[in-house]
């Protein structure tokens, strides 16, 4: 999703618990001058490492993202509690990119509709995938038509691809074969060819199979994995959409003096968009 690339892949379960700041703080203290204070022996604390070593020495922050549940909102504040049951708060102002997603179906398409979509690259631009999403109106700005190949690890294939090479070449197949785990390492796929995936947005000109239409005047088919596909309708957030008891996916960049900031917050609704009341009672 989005220009530089579509949310739903890079969803992950949480990589790691938050710690508190001030806490930590506590833990690692040093002298007037800037000396380390150590343990008996000379060892220096274990959370020295846990926080110094760390950007601007923060503690560990879970570099895929992490789920929480709110469980407070107000005007300019969101509460949110982690797996842990640790609690933490988020300004309205410290959060970059603010999205939500809201439960859809396929009979809401229409062909001012744009969608979505990443997944296994079937040939003749067919590409299988296990989730879609789909903008209308204003947010249809969210994205752009797109027709991109990607590697394993969600970037880009490059100019110099080895798998062409290793295709066309008959010298030197271990080499090729390791090239892309060196030069652009990828995540082992338990075989000898490396999965091609698509990248896709276009709008809906067919509901039954889905199709799109995409760049160069041309047509990709979007099939399901395994048989079954979620479908969620992406918004623009604000803080009038969030409740108790919703849950949401965040991308922590820092822990700040008043609480996490934030590079992106995906707020998750069950209900579609038109059905939700923005005045109904917090």
């Amino acid at each position: 999703m989005r220009r530089s690339r579509r949310l739903w892949y890079r969803l992950a379960a949480l990589g790691g618990s938050f710690l508190v700041v001030a806490a930590v703080a506590m833990l690692a203290p040093t002298t007037g001058r800037g000396q380390i204070i150590t343990n008996v022996g000379g060892q220096v604390p274990l959370v020295f490492d846990q926080v110094v070593s760390q950007p601007m020495g923060l503690p560990q922050l879970p570099p895929q993202g992490a789920w929480g549940e709110i469980i407070n909102v107000t005007s300019r504040w969101i509460v949110i509690q982690n797996h842990n049951g640790q609690q933490f708060p988020i300004a309205l102002e410290d959060i970059g990119e603010f999205l939500v997603r809201w439960a859809t179906t396929l009979d809401e398409l229409t062909n001012a509709s744009m969608v979505e979509a990443v997944g296994q690259d079937l040939g003749n631009n067919v590409v299988q995938t296990e989730h879609i999403d789909v903008f209308e109106g204003s947010d249809r700005t969210l994205v752009a038509p797109t027709y991109n190949s990607l590697l394993p690890n969600n970037a880009m294939v490059t100019t110099l691809d080895p798998g062409f090479y290793r295709y066309m070449s008959p010298w030197d197949y271990g080499g090729q074969n390791m090239l892309y785990g060196w030069a652009y390492p990828v995540a082992p796929t338990g075989g000898y060819g490396l999965p091609t995936r698509l990248h896709v947005v276009g709008s809906a000109i067919n509901r039954v199979p889905i199709q799109l239409a995409i760049p160069g005047n041309n047509i990709a088919t979007v099939v399901p994995f395994a048989g079954n596909m979620s479908i969620t309708q992406v918004t623009r957030g604000n803080i009038n959409h969030v409740r108790k008891g919703d849950y949401a996916f965040m991308m922590p960049q820092q822990i700040g003096e008043r609480g996490l900031i934030l590079s992106q917050f995906i707020l998750y609704k069950k209900i579609p968009f038109a059905q939700f009341n923005p005045a109904a009672i917090r």
